[in-house]
């Protein structure tokens, strides 16, 4: 068994690692759990867009309450609450502590609000006189109270039982370092319970039922705790009792489980045999497939506790709701397209064979008194019946409807990845001696054990992929990450393990936002949304507000505020239904930054865009967060010291979007990779609006995936208009001219509710890798195979993977975008600047693919040694004006090997002309012209060229244009009609040597 001192000693090596590895943010994240737990629950972390940019020194201040005077008794958040102005600070710094606390309590003290108190936390231990002497000096030189805690304090917190949590998640605490509790019954348990009997209201959210139902379920199994039963099936009952306030699925599942509950814990169903009739009812009108499964088990326990004398019930009756489910199932079975949705027929189809499961028990006799046996819930209990029976005659099982029913599901369990098969086959199983004899048996048989096995296997590599994963994210090399998290989604991506890969498509979502890729991050968050609401699944079903939390945080960070606010709301009531103690903020951190983010939003409106205020109001009061943001507000207001131009550029540097990108008539997307600055734009639409997303988070995915193979691409921006056509429009992508950066109307299918997915995939792929064969300085033929071993690593299926992104993010109505339009441009912008990419999607500095280094500096001495025009270099030398020109130019960077590029392309040009004459050259004859005047020696018998033509802008333009050339003799590709020459100079500047020179006489000290 582990000890607290192993656990302590580990977690105090992951603090000293978060020092090592320069990871301030997470230990600032860990003091704060500990310091709202150990120290004020009102506490809020630094003001700003983010934690960085003028936080003062401070990590964290409370804000005022008076709630602790008011109600000196209370507990929870209250009973933690503090009056004093208390400030968190923390560092990672491993040296000369002493001086990085005075340098901080110096910041802290000299700006913002007065404090009486500093909590400040450190990753390193330090010696307790070194302590006492930094608060002697915090009293005398400051007049404030100083807490220091060091690494060993933060351990000792971090192994309790109510933070432990915090040391899993943020220093990857291994399960077996979590001490074990020395309570007879678990600590989980006996808070839990503290929480629900002190409870001022009863009980009446689906959090609150999640909760309960925790609790009773583990009184009815555990018998430790079964004297505890009654009290948690008064709880229970009360999701009953408040019929007006609790939402009827939540009703019916309270039945369910007070029958359950009461059999298997109480061996009656005294009272409770009527909830059973009322939940098949209900199940009998609902689309849900997990409600007729859940009808199906009630039926089986009615039945096995009739067989036992137990219920009061007859046998005509049970047979009569036996056949009211199944026919409600085959119903939906027939409405369902199987090919469109595998996973719902999946679950339908085993709700089906659940029901065909059960005895016909008409006419049969009771055995009175007999036991009702304790099975598994995989059991279902149908055995209780006849024990002894040896056929499906026997048992009056409908055999050739049952295996009918399975064969179709065994079909389709190739196609329906979400559907947990473990239940069904462990039922097939248990019933396997009177089922063998039946002629599908084996073929049922062998697709059960493939599924069974593809979910052991694929669990088993999901696990690697995730530690890999994990290692590569730490060790710096996310984009490395990112593929291993894409392969864990896959292979956890069953019914059985379905959470995990709903976990892996967060962790996505967060390494994509990582890396400013926005729009990419909420499509995997909302991919994760809709596959945990879809899964019917409990386990998973707690994620939805999670998925729509991180859809919230990927708006913001992309600058759209008022999509953000409006998704928000969603989340909000997402987490409401489906989290246990859902407002939380200690069990839910994610809540702090939804809280800190809209805050910030309502914040921008009130100083810099008023007109804002109103919509974002009425939009907040759905749920009354407005009364939680604008009290916020409020408080945060006077520490608020951005003015609009400092607050926009910190948005920008730190986000990556501009905030209200998403108002006016036209909307607007941008972000930075890979040394191009994108910014889409559209009409704000619906329609339009998720489809120029759909194209954003494809083109950030697939530079994502390219950034590893190095595709070359020109540094400049990149200017796409996205508009909306049907399939008779063939140009897909048009080009505009433009010799400063890429622009582009790109034309997109609209998303129809039977649009073909693969028909989007291709049209969005195709858009985005002409786009990126031109921003490219390869050839075509190398994108392509670069596009073509992306495609063989899974990237069709990263980017496909999911129901269509129009269908997952098309959450908010068109009233939603109307207002969004009608409000006016309300953009916090700073005209032509662009985000800047974090350091993974940086344009690399390393030589281009192919370069020499030792065959450039050869052709560069090539260069000085060249004679073709020696006679009119010697003119432009010995003429003041030109050797003027060339010493500007020369001053603004030129190297001399430029100068006599551009001085020998002037010529060239002029004697090109000049031989070509005042007519229109055939083709060919130009050809000819330009291939032999560049070989040819000049002597002293050549025309000279008249000097004014050697004026500074024609050196210029012909420089650039040489830069074309020598682009071309490096083996690159600018196959363009209006090429961006300032952004092949930059490429050849930053990776192909174009700086370099060689030794060599001074040009302008030639005789």
């Amino acid at each position: 068994m582990v000890t607290i001192v192993e656990t302590e000693t580990f977690i105090r090596f992951q603090l000293d690692q978060l020092g090592a590895q320069n990871r301030h943010h997470e230990f600032e994240n860990i003091c704060f759990r500990i310091a709202k737990r150990r120290i004020s629950s009102n506490i809020l972390p630094a003001t700003g867009p983010v934690s960085s940019g003028g936080d003062q020194g401070r990590d964290g201040e409370t804000f005022f309450s008076a709630l602790p005077e008011e109600l000196p008794r209370a507990g929870g958040f209250v009973g933690r609450a503090t009056m004093e102005p208390l400030v968190l600070a923390c560092t990672i710094q491993r040296n000369d502590l002493s001086a990085k606390v005075k340098g901080d309590l110096k910041k802290i003290t000299l700006q913002g609000q007065p404090v009486a108190r500093i909590a400040y936390f450190i990753a390193q231990n330090m010696p307790v006189g070194t302590r006492h002497e930094l608060q002697d000096f915090a009293r005398q030189e400051h007049e404030v109270d100083l807490e220091i805690f060091d690494a060993l304090a933060i351990s000792s917190f971090l192994a309790e039982p109510d933070l432990v949590w915090v040391a899993e998640k943020m220093l990857d605490l291994p399960s077996n370092l979590v001490p074990t509790a020395d309570q007879p019954l678990p600590l989980w348990y006996q808070d839990l319970q503290h929480r629900v009997r002190n409870t001022q209201e009863p009980p009446t959210s689906p959090g609150d039922f999640a909760a309960v139902r925790a609790g009773l379920r583990h009184a009815t199994h555990q018998l430790e705790a079964r004297q505890d039963l009654p009290e948690w099936l008064e709880f229970i009952q009360s999701f009953i009792d408040h019929d007006d306030t609790v939402p009827e699925d939540v009703q019916m599942k309270a039945r369910y489980e007070i029958v359950v509950a009461t059999l298997r814990g109480t061996d009656t169903l005294t009272n409770v045999e009527s909830y059973i009739d009322e939940f098949i009812q209900y199940a009998a009108k609902t689309s849900a497939a997990s409600d007729l499964q859940d009808a199906s088990a009630l039926l089986s326990y009615w039945q096995g506790a009739w067989a036992a004398g137990i219920a009061t019930t007859t046998s005509d009756h049970l047979m009569a709701q036996l056949n009211l489910i199944l026919q409600r199932v085959d119903g939906l079975i027939a409405e369902t397209d199987r090919d469109v949705h595998p996973n719902a027929a999946a679950h339908l189809l085993a709700a089906r064979a659940h029901i065909l499961f059960h005895p016909d028990v008409t006419g049969m006799v009771r055995t009175p008194g007999a036991p009702v046996r304790r099975a598994d819930a995989s059991d279902m209990t149908f055995e209780e019946i006849l024990n002894s029976a040896g056929s499906a005659e026997e048992l009056k099982i409908q055999l050739d409807p049952l295996m009918a029913t399975l064969s179709d599901l065994a079909e389709l369990l190739p196609h329906a990845r979400m559907f947990p098969v473990q239940t069904t086959s462990d039922l097939f199983e248990a019933f396997s001696p009177v089922l063998a004899a039946h002629r599908s048996y084996e073929e049922v048989r062998n697709a059960l054990d493939v599924a069974i096995g593809s979910v052991e296997g694929d669990n088993a590599v999901a696990e690697r992929c995730r530690s890999r994963a994990l290692s590569l994210f730490h060790s710096g090399k996310p984009i490395l990450a990112l593929r291993e998290f894409h392969k864990a989604k896959i292979n956890w991506f069953h019914g059985d393990t379905l959470r995990g890969s709903v976990l892996a498509m967060l962790t996505i979502s967060s390494v994509y936002s990582g890396l400013k890729l926005h729009h990419a991050a909420k499509k995997y968050s909302l991919t994760a949304a809709s596959i945990a609401v879809s899964s019917q699944d409990s386990e998973v079903l707690d994620l939805v507000g999670d998925s729509l939390i991180q859809a919230f945080s990927a708006c913001y960070s992309a600058g759209a505020w008022l999509d953000a606010t409006a998704f928000s709301q969603l989340a909000l009531q997402a987490h409401g239904t489906f989290a246990e103690n859902a407002f939380d903020h200690d069990q839910h951190p994610e809540l702090v930054g939804l809280d800190f983010h809209q805050s910030t939003i309502c914040m921008a409106a009130r100083k810099f865009r008023p007109d804002l205020v109103a919509p974002l109001t009425a939009a907040l009061s759905a749920t009354d967060y407005d009364k939680v943001i604008l009290a916020y507000v409020d408080q945060l207001e006077s520490g608020f010291e951005y003015d609009e131009t400092s607050f926009a550029e910190t948005s920008l540097a730190e986000l990556g979007g501009r905030p209200f990108s998403d108002t006016g008539p036209t909307r607007s997307l941008t972000f930075s990779a890979l040394g191009t600055h994108w910014n889409i734009t559209c009409s704000n639409d619906r329609a339009t609006v998720l489809a120029a997303e759909r194209f954003a988070a494809a083109a950030q995915m697939l530079l994502c995936e390219l950034a590893t193979e190095d595709p070359v691409l020109l540094e400049e921006s990149v200017t796409v208009e996205i508009r909306l056509s049907g399939p008779q429009h063939k140009e897909r992508v048009e080009f505009r001219p433009d010799n400063n950066h890429l622009s582009a109307l790109v034309t997109l299918l609209p998303y129809r509710k039977h649009t073909d997915a693969e028909d989007l995939e291709h049209e969005i792929l195709g858009a985005v890798g002409v786009l990126l064969i031109r921003l490219s300085a390869l050839s075509q033929e190398q994108i392509l195979d670069m596009l073509g071993q992306a495609f063989a690593r899974g990237f069709l299926n990263n980017l496909s993977f999911g129901r269509p992104y129009d269908e997952t993010a098309g959450l908010l109505d068109n009233s939603h975008y109307v207002r969004a339009s009608e409000v006016g441009q309300q953009i916090l912008s700073l005209g032509e600047s662009a985000s800047q990419p974090v350091e993974a999607l940086k344009q690399p500095t390393s030589y281009g693919p192919g370069f020499s280094e030792t065959e450039w500096r050869e052709m560069i001495r090539e260069r000085y040694e060249a004679k073709l025009i020696s006679f009119t270099l010697a003119r432009v030398l010995r003429n003041t004006t030109c050797r003027g020109i060339l010493s500007e130019l020369r001053d603004e960077g030129w190297l001399d090997w430029h100068l006599l590029l551009a001085i020998f392309n002037v010529a060239t040009n002029y004697r090109v002309r000049q031989e070509l004459g005042s007519s229109t050259p055939s083709p060919a004859h130009f050809q000819q012209v330009s291939q032999v005047v560049p070989s040819r020696i000049e002597t002293s018998e050549t025309p000279n060229i008249p000097l004014h033509h050697f004026s500074k802008k024609a050196l210029q333009d012909a420089f650039g244009l040489a830069t074309l050339s020598v682009a071309k003799r490096l083996g690159l590709h600018i196959d363009r009609d209006t090429p961006n020459i300032e952004g092949v100079r930059h490429l050849l500047d930053r990776r192909y040597g174009f700086m370099q020179d060689v030794p060599h006489p001074d040009l302008l000290l030639l005789p």
